[in-house]
C-alpha cells in the first residue's frame, strides 16, 4: 500500500499583528443613524405618552388587560411586568389589523355591506315632558 505523501506548506513570514485602532472613525451616515436609534423619540415611554392619543392608550391598556386607573399612572411608573403586557398587548393588535388586511378586508365599505338596517324608534310616548 503506498502512502501519500504530504509536503508541509513552505514557510512564509508572519503577518505583522493589527494595530489597536485607536478613536474608532464612525462615518458620518452611520453616527447620525446611531444618534437617531438612541433618540428619546425612538422609545416605548415617548411613543405611548407623546404620539398616542387617550383613546389608543385606553385601548392599548384594555387589550393589555390593565385597569382604569392604570391610565392614570403614566408609562415611567409602569412595573416591567406592565410595560411587557402593554407590549404583547400590540402586537396583538398587529396581528388584529394583519389579519383583515391580509384578507383584503380593511375597506369601511366590506365593514357596511350588508349591514342590517338600524331600528330608530319614533315611539316617544316614554318620554315625559315637564311644564314649568
Amino acid at each position: 500500500m503506498a502512502q501519500a505523501l504530504v509536503k508541509p506548506a513552505p514557510q512564509t513570514a508572519k503577518p505583522a499583528p493589527l494595530k489597536a485602532v485607536e478613536g474608532r472613525h464612525i462615518p458620518k451616515g452611520l453616527a447620525e443613524i446611531k444618534a437617531l436609534m438612541g433618540s428619546e423619540r425612538h422609545t416605548p415611554e415617548y411613543v405611548y405618552t407623546q404620539v398616542l392619543s387617550e383613546q389608543e392608550r385606553t385601548i392599548v391598556c384594555f387589550t393589555a388587560g390593565l385597569k382604569r386607573h392604570d391610565l392614570e399612572k403614566g408609562f415611567a411608573n409602569f412595573s416591567a411586568d406592565t410595560r411587557l403586557k402593554i407590549h404583547k398587548a400590540i402586537l396583538q393588535l398587529q396581528e388584529l389589523v394583519k389579519a383583515f388586511t391580509d384578507a383584503n378586508a380593511m375597506a369601511p365599505a366590506k365593514f357596511v355591506q350588508n349591514a342590517p338596517r338600524e331600528n330608530t324608534n319614533t315611539d316617544y310616548s316614554h318620554l315625559t315632558v315637564s311644564s314649568h
